[in-house]
């Protein structure tokens, strides 16, 4: 008998203790259980490797801010300027005058399966040392790598290691690059997060409200409940805002109104008709041009005038002229005003006599043969 033959052939089943229904049916259609967990698993499958920057130095940076988190983006921007709006590519904003407006592109090489930096034509230049630097933070003097480019010209992409200081200004990034997509220590992040710099600028109405979440105790920060109370604060200021503009009143003055309640006895305006001029004699509700008033007559001063009492003491008396009383030439009455009608006022020329034909021509005639005859 060989191995693995079964010992006599006219055994039953009852004998061998075999049954049909333990045998293997074969395959079937796949449960969908393992679909929905292989579907979920591609989603969040990502084709590059993870890529972590560590602030070594900067002297742009806050303290607090000392991770750069690309776990979700294949593409990376540093800048002097905000990223404009509506971009979606993340930027690093190092506010100095040694950093250009867009300085410096990370990005990942689908074709070389690997992360790459690019300078964008930076005055400044990015300098790239090599990976394995253990040493202290770089200052200012000391080898910072090799320059990716020269002055205003841009660089040809340079391919990143882990480990790699990347340096930009006075901000040195330390690269860090990890095929499993696990972080290693020295690039998790804290578990409040705030040693994350942001990517995308925040609004303040959003900063505040997230500072409110953070203040939150441990046992009560749960994220439901901190995004329903960054919900809450952001309806109830933009309903306040609403409200404070509904109540102010409207920006227009009645300047018409106003004038009619201080001068109740001025015409009131009629629409595309113009209002007289100011210079204009006014026009009585009858039609008629009201005449000039006559001035009064002028009295003499009271005894009670200071002006009156300062002559007397310098030896004016009454009905005397002033100045010296040797010759006394001067007034003794003052001057009379007269009203001026049918003139502009005082100075103004009389008009020249008119022919009563009130033909100029002829008058022009008239004054060239006068001129003639008196040269003659």
């Amino acid at each position: 008998m060989e191995d693995g033959e079964v010992s006599g052939t006219n055994h039953t089943h009852a004998e061998t203790g075999y049954d049909p229904a333990y045998e293997w049916p074969g395959y079937t259609e796949v449960p969908q259980p393992t679909t929905v967990l292989n579907e979920s698993l591609s989603s969040n499958f990502k084709p590059w490797s993870l890529l972590r920057l560590f602030v070594q130095t900067s002297s742009v940076l806050p303290r607090t801010q000392r991770l750069t988190v690309l776990d979700e983006h294949k593409e990376v921007q540093f800048g002097r300027d905000v990223a404009p709006a509506g971009s979606g590519t993340p930027r690093v904003r190092l506010k100095e005058m040694a950093v250009s407006k867009l300085h410096a592109t990370m990005f990942w090489d689908a074709g070389r399966r690997e992360w790459a930096v690019v300078d964008m034509g930076s005055k400044h230049g990015s300098f790239l040392r090599p990976g394995g630097y253990s040493g202290p933070t770089v200052s200012v003097g000391e080898d910072l790598g090799i320059r990716l480019s020269p002055s205003r010209v841009a660089s040809f992409p340079r391919a990143l290691k882990h480990k790699d200081a990347l340096t930009i200004g006075s901000t040195t990034f330390v690269v860090h690059i990890h095929s499993d997509r696990i972080s290693c220590e020295g690039c998790s992040s804290s578990g409040s997060g705030d040693n994350i710099i942001p990517l995308f600028p925040v609004s303040k109405g959003v900063k505040r409200a997230r500072e409110e979440v953070g203040s939150m105790p441990s046992e009560e920060r749960d994220a439901k409940k901190a995004l329903t109370m960054l919900k809450r604060t952001l309806l109830s200021r933009h309903d306040t805002a609403r409200s404070s503009a509904s109540s102010q009143p409207s920006s227009y003055v009645d300047r018409s109104a106003k004038r009619r309640a201080l001068f109740p006895s001025s015409p009131l305006d009629t629409p595309g008709v113009l209002s007289p001029r100011s210079d204009s004699p006014c026009v009585t509700s009858s039609g008629s041009v009201p005449m000039p008033e006559t001035p009064a007559p002028p009295q003499p001063l009271p005894e009670s005038n200071i002006g009156r009492q300062l002559l007397m003491k310098q030896g004016w008396q009454p009905g005397t002229a002033l100045g010296s009383q040797e010759n006394a030439s001067g007034l003794v009455e003052p001057l009379e005003v007269s009203a001026t009608s049918n003139r502009s006022g005082l100075g103004m020329p009389e008009k020249a006599p008119t022919s009563s034909s009130g033909d100029w021509r002829e008058s022009g005639k008239q004054k060239w043969w006068a001129d003639m005859i008196d040269k003659k």
